[in-house]
């Protein structure tokens, strides 16, 4: 199996970050229906997760507070470019889109589409 990924990653000012988290969530519901069993979705999507984190002003040590920003990631893993493909012309047919890709554009600071997993353990 050829997996590919997409692998987004946005820093988003803190007064910001629900109106991203609300849209994320339209995304992640869509998803949830679009690649139900009934919908042959796992011939095509393995498996998907979206993080949201305070970003810190020193990573490694958090007591140091934060910067005011948040940090959204959006993780997919696919069984093919092909499958990706289909992913993007599906999900840009949604009425939030528009906004997803305004935020993209906004906050995106990694945008990766159809990347390869380097190493995977679970």
């Amino acid at each position: 199996m050829e997996i590919k990924c997409i692998n987004l990653g946005y820093v988003v000012a803190d007064e910001k970050a629900e109106h991203v988290e609300q849209i994320f969530k339209k995304h992640a519901e869509w998803m949830s229906v679009f690649y139900s069993s009934k919908n042959d979705g796992e011939s095509h999507l393995i498996s998907a997760y979206f993080t949201k984190s305070p970003e810190f002003t020193d990573p490694t040590d958090p007591s140091k507070g934060t910067t005011g920003n948040t940090i959204f990631t959006i993780n997919e893993r696919f069984t093919s470019i092909e499958s990706i493909q289909r992913h993007v012309e599906n999900a840009s047919q949604n009425d939030y889109f528009p906004e997803f890709y305004e935020i993209m554009g906004n906050y995106g600071k990694v945008i990766g589409i159809g990347g390869e997993v380097l190493h995977s353990i679970r």
